[in-house]
């Protein structure tokens, strides 16, 4: 017979220390310091000009992503990493009204035919795709199929332990901000919007 005394299986939320925040961090960042380091100069620094011309919600993707990186915080890297493919997909004035584009409650979604569709109307979409992987292919490329496994739970077998201690997911979401990186450098320097300034005071077309 169970008692009083008996120990329970539950969880609880508690309300930390008003410096543990501080002192958490500060030993986080001095512990990593080194690793922290060799992260940064592995995402690279994203540049373009005029600043204007970028849109404040894609800028704050890539920022966060690179950020979640360099700090070891993979799964957030992974997925704001595969978002800022996908914001481009449904704002850019030469898809974002595009019938042939499969859409979620009007949301054009990541996947190899929206991507393969894109890359036909100009996006630079072959900047995702790893050696030998084509659009064609029924098997989503690994670009979309990371996404889809972080973004739905399913980071088994991908990543096997905590992230931040899983050489695999460092190298995974590695992989996806580079490949987002690429995209956005190459659509910023081809994308009509960005280069007759209908982007303007870093607001897409049609923002009020």
């Amino acid at each position: 017979m169970p008692t009083d005394t008996a120990k329970k299986i539950y969880a609880c939320l508690r309300e930390p220390k008003d410096t543990a925040g501080a002192s958490w961090w500060g030993h986080f960042l001095d512990s990593r310091a080194l690793g922290i380091n060799k992260r940064f100069q592995q995402a690279k620094m994203l540049y373009w000009s005029p600043s204007v011309n970028m849109p404040l919600d894609l800028f704050s993707y890539i920022r966060e992503a690179s950020l979640c990186f360099t700090i070891a915080r993979y799964l957030a890297c992974l997925v704001l990493s595969s978002s800022v493919v996908e914001l481009v997909l449904n704002k850019d004035n030469r898809t974002k009204d595009l019938v042939e584009l499969r859409r979620i409650g009007g949301w054009a979604t990541l996947n190899n035919q929206n991507l393969d569709t894109a890359s036909r109307c100009g996006l630079p979409t072959q900047t995702l795709l790893s050696a030998g992987e084509n659009y064609q292919d029924e098997k989503a490329v690994l670009f979309v199929n990371r996404r889809n496994k972080i973004a739905h739970g399913e980071i088994l077998p991908l990543i096997r332990d905590l992230s931040d201690y899983d050489p695999s997911a460092e190298a995974e979401a590695l992989d996806q901000l580079m490949k987002s990186h690429r995209f956005v450098v190459e659509w910023f320097n081809s994308a009509p919007d960005v280069q007759t300034s209908k982007i303007h005071n870093h607001r897409w077309p049609d923002q009020k």
